[in-house]
């Protein structure tokens, strides 16, 4: 299927361009800092995915939003957060310096005949660098199965062309049309990164939006593991237990299957809150000054207002509140910058939506109560191995026993777990909240934080498990490595063996969303924009926009064969269409016709098969009139008719031998 080929290309093409942004900053700017791709990925996402919506947002407003605008103009930011406003005049001078010392020297090297290889490699000693591949290796894995994971619930999937997901596709193609509040005032920024990564990845706004929510499951995998890393003292078993947990284990999350494809801004925002909360606990990690420090957490803390007002209120400000009581007093000052960022960013975002309010008519405390409630989550948790309640009450009751233990290690052995037992108690918190009935309080949204909160705690866990057997296998660090590998594989045929017939119990939802989809891809891929019209049912009308011409079945029906009479009786009198331009027909016209069959027959479909007879008979009508008519696309759901009203003047390969 083009339409499953396409979410994987866009995926892929999205890692190829993280490994080259990474390959180009250890050659040429950090390749001095012991950085591995985990710390280049939650360092580089916490700072400019953060810039990345806030320019998104403010080139919508000032109505000049392109992918050509937004990479110009992210690359000045780099460039000024690179050397520094103070310095741009000097770095000018040093950077023409540097590129004539670099040209010179790429002539010596090519006059003394080194190898390509010496072109490629970067400043690192062989160890360091083998190690980085090693690291890079295992992301690359863990990675791929978080998205195979994901993928693979495709078929229990009831998101797709549902009225949700048309809703959200307007949306995102609405930016293309400079519009950031088109349906009201909401949080959009996620809407807003999906538009952006349907045009890094070249891959179609819908395609974007059925792939986005196996994109952030990546991340927050990814993510996972690099926390883990850096809030206990294993940095290979631990983080690898819980992002494989997180990727593979279902039975003991609360995680809704049937949704689990449907993109979530919180998801998103965690992404950028779970390196926030990190660099919080110890902002030693960034190696900024203060004054950078509070910029980005400024740009943090107001992105992710854009993208989910519930990820910044209901989670982020009881964090800070807690990690402020059992952070190291050495980081006080820092926590202070924070805790002043968080403010500031709160009064730019109540101007924002304040104002977007005003002027849009809405009132604002609608605004806040509906961006705290999700109506289009729900929890619904059947393949859980025990009651939710129960469930829940276990992990608290391990978690207390955690807490207890690192307080003891902390205070009394002097050990550094401070990180660690702040996110336990956060993780409690967020448990305990998911009971509480409010109306300002969504329990749903709750249980998504909750789902991955678990994976850091297993983590942590895990992390305070080794600890424990420390002295039982200190000896052999060597062997971690292929240990992890071991781990890996042991943690996979468990996930699949264990929770198998849990799974076996789902049942498969109706795949006419995916074969629309797949069609659709299927013609965009070769079909020029523009130079067509599709004919089908209305709920596909969001699919067309920016991409060609739709006509709903009323109007195909009722109006089609009398323009076609026209258009053709005029085809050589240019005079006629330039004074009724309203009979020009599109150069093709792809009509769906949907089949009647004695199998389920989808609630999508419906307004299709109503319509059935009657398309078959324009069908027939427009054969006997000479017009060429092909099917270019079938399947046992519905068939697709191309009326070529002009040869060879839509499809692209036709253009492209044209030329």
């Amino acid at each position: 299927m083009i339409y499953s080929t396409t979410i994987a290309l866009g995926f892929v093409r999205l890692c190829l361009l993280v490994l080259a942004l990474f390959y180009l900053n250890r050659k040429f700017v950090n390749y001095h800092k012991p950085e591995n791709i985990f710390d280049f990925i939650a360092n580089q996402w916490f700072k400019y995915g953060s810039l990345l919506t806030i320019l998104i947002f403010i080139l919508v407003q000032l109505g000049i939003y392109n992918l050509f605008n937004v990479i110009i103009i992210f690359l000045v930011f780099i460039f000024i957060d690179y050397v520094g406003l103070r310095l741009i005049k000097k770095s000018l001078a040093f950077s023409s310096n540097k590129i004539k010392y670099k040209t010179f020297e790429l002539i010596k090297n090519v006059e003394l005949n080194k190898n390509w290889l010496f072109y490629i490699s970067t400043k690192t000693k062989s160890k360091t660098r083998n190690k980085r591949i090693w690291i890079l290796a295992l992301l690359i894995v863990l990675g791929f199965i978080t998205f195979f994971s994901r993928y693979y619930f495709t078929k229990y999937d009831l998101y797709a062309l549902s009225n949700l997901w048309m809703l959200e596709l307007e949306t995102v193609v609405g930016f293309d049309e400079q519009e950031w509040f088109s349906n009201g005032v909401t949080p959009v920024g996620e809407l807003a990164l999906i538009n952006f990564y349907g045009k890094i990845s070249s891959i179609p706004s819908e395609i974007a939006l059925e792939s986005m929510g196996i994109i952030e499951s990546v991340l927050i995998g990814i993510l996972i593991f690099w926390s883990i890393s850096k809030v206990t003292a294993s940095k290979l078993i631990a983080p690898i237990t819980a992002c494989m947990f997180f990727s593979l284990c279902y039975v003991l999350s609360p995680i809704n299957i049937s949704y689990i494809l449907q993109h979530k801004p919180m998801f998103l925002a965690l992404s950028l809150a779970i390196p926030a909360m990190v660099f919080y606990l110890n902002p030693s990690l960034l190696k900024f000054n203060k004054k950078n420090y509070f910029f980005n957490y400024i740009f943090a803390f107001t992105a992710i207002g854009l993208i989910d007002i519930f990820t910044l209120l209901i989670i982020i400000f009881p964090f800070l509140i807690i990690a402020f009581v059992f952070s190291k007093r050495e980081y006080n000052s820092y926590n202070f910058i924070v805790i002043k960022s968080f403010l500031i960013s709160i009064v730019l975002l109540t101007i924002i939506y304040g104002t977007s309010c005003y002027h849009l008519g809405n009132d604002f405390s609608v605004f806040l109560n509906s961006s705290l409630i999700a109506a289009s989550s729900y929890t619904y948790f059947p393949h859980l191995i025990l009651p939710y309640n129960a469930l829940m009450l276990y992990y608290i009751v391990i978690s207390i026993g955690l807490i207890i233990f690192l307080v003891l290690l902390t205070y009394v052995g002097k050990e550094n777990w401070h990180e660690s037992f702040t996110l336990l108690i956060l993780f409690i918190f967020l448990i305990l909240l998911s009971n509480v009935k409010n109306d300002w309080i969504d329990i749903e949204m709750v249980k998504q934080a909750v789902a991955i909160f678990i994976p850091i705690f297993i983590g942590i866990l895990t992390a305070v498990l080794l600890r424990i057997t420390y002295p039982l296998y200190k000896k052999v660090n060597f062997i971690k490595p292929y240990f992890a590998v071991i781990v890996i594989g042991v943690l996979g045929f468990v996930a699949f063996h264990f929770q198998e017939d849990e799974l076996k119990k789902l049942k498969q939802t109706d795949d006419t969303p995916r074969k629309i989809l797949d069609a659709y891809e299927n013609i965009s891929s070769e079909y020029f924009p523009f130079s067509y019209a599709v004919a089908n049912i209305y709920a596909t009308n969001s699919i067309s926009k920016n991409q060609h011409f739709f006509i709903n079945y009323e109007d195909f029906i009722n109006e089609y064969l009398y323009k076609d009479y026209l258009f053709h009786k005029n085809l050589k009198n240019k005079k006629f269409f330039l004074e009724n331009p309203e009979n020009v027909l599109p150069k093709s016209v792809l009509v769906f016709i949907y089949k009647k069959n004695d199998g389920f027959i989808s609630p999508l479909v419906d307004e299709g098969l109503q319509h059935k007879e009657k398309l078959d008979t324009i069908i027939k009508t427009l054969k006997k009139r000479g017009r060429k008519i092909r099917t270019i696309y079938t399947n046992q759901v519905f068939e697709v008719y191309e009326i070529i009203n002009k040869p060879k003047e839509s499809k692209l390969n036709d253009l492209i031998f044209k030329i």
